[in-house]
């Protein structure tokens, strides 16, 4: 009897943590800030990872350039067999195996087969070549810079594109809750407008037509849980998360504005610190010296040449010789001189047109942000405003319903105002924050500083 008791006691106590194990964890969904998801979509962004390999392989092509100016060796070897009369005299030679007895005549006119194995190295050396490879140098430079101020400009890029949709998910986390709440009052309004209807205390049309405005009232709130749901699922494709990943963002759309400033300032801290036009300018600078360059390719160049070779025909004993010197070679006609010359400078052209063109776009895309985030800043108190009155005008008629003066359709049909406008004073909000973002953006001043200001204006700091 005691045994038995001992066995169930220890398998009490050993079922006991598996029971326990069975008990759901309750998962808390992480909260990201926007520097948070900033890096994560920064460490994802593909075109930014295009522009790495564009810059490497503009590294690339700097290095190439560069290698003109540093010696060519190569290493040679070869077998050769021939009783060619010419050829096997020269192999003779080439071996020290040269006798008198092969001064016959009958001997020179028709020697043996001979064969003869090569090995040798030989060097070629830039001296001077009228200033080509150093323009060539200068302008693939040139070019390893543009790439690194592309790459600058695409991390704004990202920037934007991170806080466009971070801040797409406050907005709706915000719409969602004020909806939830007005959707829970209209519920209660209905319920006690039900049981008045059914005591014959209010007109039924009043009360239908109170419930198809609540239907409009509950489908905003499904709306306002799609647009969260889509907002969140957008924000963790770019950052590389799987589609349900949930998480929470931290922090609320801010209500101050920020100064507007001038257009004439903001064009020209563009003109100033876009990083893709100042990386056209570079581009354009290459292309400037490349066409220097194709004026001057006819000019001499001069190279300073070597080998070292041993020839053997039986592995064991052969002869060496070596050469040196130097050419110059110049081109005195070059039928695609003119063409080249002609490309270049017709490509140097189009980046002259393609800096305009990127000038202009820079010039109506702020005059363009700029006039509406005035037109946000101006609507900002008026649609304050029009949310503390509808706020108030619910209130009241709240109150006017209670005592019968109002109708349950009234009452509801003032909610759904109440809702319009604050969801909209909500829109607003982020119309602001982002309008100026874009501003940023386009004036080339969100760089990691901005970035940093703008979480921290997030987490409700000034």
């Amino acid at each position: 009897m005691k045994r038995t008791l001992l066995l169930l006691l220890m398998l009490g106590l050993l079922t006991v943590p598996a029971v326990f194990a069975e008990e759901p964890v309750t998962q808390v969904s992480p909260a990201l800030t926007f520097w948070d998801c900033y890096e994560k979509v920064l460490a994802r962004y593909p075109a930014l990872k295009k522009r790495y390999e564009q810059l490497e392989q503009a590294k690339a092509g700097r290095n190439i350039a560069i290698a003109d100016l540093f010696p060519r060796v190569q290493g040679a070897a070869s077998m050769t067999t021939t009783n060619d009369p010419v050829g096997v005299f020269g192999m003779l030679l080439q071996q020290n195996k040269f006798t008198e007895s092969n001064f016959a005549i009958d001997e020179l006119n028709n020697p043996g087969r001979r064969t003869d194995y090569h090995f040798g190295i030989t060097g070629e050396m830039l001296l001077f070549d009228s200033f080509n490879t150093i323009s060539k140098i200068r302008a693939a430079r040139r070019m390893v810079k543009s790439a690194e101020l592309e790459t600058d400009f695409t991390e704004m890029e990202a920037g934007i594109v991170a806080l466009e949709n971070y801040l797409g998910i406050l907005l709706a986390k915000e719409v969602l809750k004020v909806t939830a709440a007005m959707k829970e009052q209209s519920d209660k309004d209905l319920k006690q407008a039900e049981d008045l209807n059914q005591k014959g205390m209010i007109l039924g049309a009043d009360f239908y037509a109170a419930k198809v405005t609540a239907a409009g009232i509950e489908r905003e709130r499904n709306r306002a849980q799609a647009a969260l749901r889509n907002s969140r699922m957008m924000m963790n494709i770019l950052m590389g998360e799987d589609l349900e990943f949930a998480w929470e963002p931290t922090g609320q759309l801010p209500e101050y504005v920020q100064d507007k400033g001038e257009l004439r300032t903001w064009l020209a801290q563009a003109y100033q610190q876009r990083k893709d036009l100042a990386a056209l300018d570079q581009m354009i600078d290459a292309q400037r010296i490349e066409t220097l360059r194709q004026k001057t390719s006819f000019l001499p160049r001069f190279y300073g040449f070597g080998s070292l070779n041993e020839h053997t025909s039986d592995w064991h004993t052969g002869g060496q010789d070596y050469t040196v010197g130097f050419k110059g070679t110049m081109d005195f006609f070059d039928p695609a001189l003119p063409g080249r010359i002609k490309a270049a400078k017709h490509q140097y052209e189009e980046l002259n047109a393609d800096r305009q063109a990127l000038r202009d776009e820079i010039a109506k895309g702020l005059a363009g942000e700029l006039t509406r985030f005035e037109t946000v800043t101006l609507d900002l108190p008026v649609l304050k405003q029009a949310a503390s009155d509808a706020a108030q005008a619910s209130e009241l008629t709240a109150k006017l319903y209670q005592e019968g003066r109002k109708s349950i359709a009234d009452l509801l049909q003032i909610r759904s105002t109440h809702l319009a406008t604050t969801t909209g004073l909500e829109q607003l909000l982020f119309a602001l924050e982002v309008e100026y973002a874009k501003l940023l953006f386009l004036s080339g001043q969100l760089d990691e500083d901005g970035l940093q200001r703008v979480n921290t204006r997030l987490k409700g700091k000034v």
